[in-house]
């Protein structure tokens, strides 16, 4: 069956497995080839993805794993993969941190540059007559 994850920065993978087991809120679900066509959400859990010997897992957060025509899709607000569970754990982790700083940094900024702008508003008496 064909792979397929797109997440919210457009970070999209592709491949093919031979089975899924999804587990989120609810517990664990195994997907085959020929499983019937099936929508699962996840609040925040991690798929295990087979491929002959070769196992991977997927963290992900606020997901939506679809399975219809041999194919998986999952739309995620992040992911991140791994060799094992913890590396992905962990690059989730890192990946989730990154954003965070980076948000606080663009409010940071967006604060100075409205402070800047109201004084140079006062400054320049902009709307008195």
């Amino acid at each position: 069956m064909i792979f397929k994850v797109l997440t919210q920065q457009g970070k999209t993978m592709t491949d093919e497995i031979n089975f899924a087991v999804v587990k989120n809120q609810d517990g664990e679900i195994g997907i085959l080839d020929n499983h019937l066509p099936i929508v699962i959400s996840i609040t925040e859990g991690h798929i295990r993805l087979e491929q002959g010997d070769k196992v991977t897992y997927l963290v992900v957060e606020q997901a939506l794993v679809e399975f219809k025509d041999h194919e998986l899709s999952i739309l995620a607000l992040n992911a991140q993969m791994g060799q094992t569970l913890e590396q992905a754990r962990h690059a989730f982790d890192a990946a989730k941190k990154e954003t965070l700083e980076m948000t606080k940094r663009e409010n940071i900024d967006f604060f100075k540059l409205e402070k800047e702008l109201k004084e140079n508003i006062k400054k320049s008496k902009a709307g008195q007559l």
